[in-house]
């Protein structure tokens, strides 16, 4: 297997923990790191970000405070 940053050779680790077990593949020659759960996170989407900024706690209970005012 070849590594796909620098095209060295990839040795596989294998590491058992509580888990189960865990099979890392790591390149010999720069050292890149590569394991099945980091590939299938990179597969998920990112989160889609927001078209305007969260509102913070205080700014709330003033928004809510007004709002009340009013009627």
């Amino acid at each position: 297997m070849s590594c796909a940053r620098c095209s060295g050779l990839v040795v596989s680790d294998h590491y058992t923990g509580l888990q189960g077990g865990l099979i890392i593949r790591r390149c010999i020659n720069c050292g890149a790191v590569r394991e099945s759960r980091m590939d299938l996170q990179r597969k998920i989407p990112p989160p889609i970000k927001r078209k305007e900024p969260r509102l913070r706690c205080a700014t709330r209970r003033q928004n809510k405070a007004l709002s009340h005012k009013g009627t």
